[in-house]
């Protein structure tokens, strides 16, 4: 996997609200950093758990990218988070993404955004 297919499959299992699939595209010591998570996840199976509880609490969640940059093994990419809360309310906001690659799978991916827009 390059780093512009690792940007898409990473939205896609978002889309689908599937940890496991999202977890099977990292590394064994792949990291996983996201604002509203505290700390980094590490490795496959807290990739997984950790981000098993957010994809729970959504009931449809579509992610698009914008611009996308990747060189080597390298991406970065600019998009558009869009979600329903399953007990109702929204959650939508744009975000940066960047993935660093190793052997074809996520040693690192790293999301930001404006949080205060999120946390009140």
């Amino acid at each position: 996997m390059t780093a512009d297919e690792a940007m898409v499959a990473i939205c896609r299992c978002w889309d689908q609200l599937d940890a496991d699939a999202l977890a099977a595209l990292f590394t064994e010591d792949g990291t996983y950093e996201d604002p509203l998570k505290p700390g980094t996840l590490r490795g496959v199976e807290d990739v997984r758990e950790g981000n098993r509880p957010a994809m729970a609490a959504l009931s449809t969640c579509e992610v698009t990218l914008g611009h996308t940059l990747a060189s080597g093994d390298l991406g970065f990419a600019e998009g558009e988070f869009r979600s329903a809360l399953a007990g109702g309310g929204r959650l939508d906001f744009p975000f940066a993404l960047i993935v660093e690659m190793e052997d074809g799978l996520v040693k690192r991916a790293a999301e930001y955004f404006d949080t205060k827009r999120l946390l009140g």
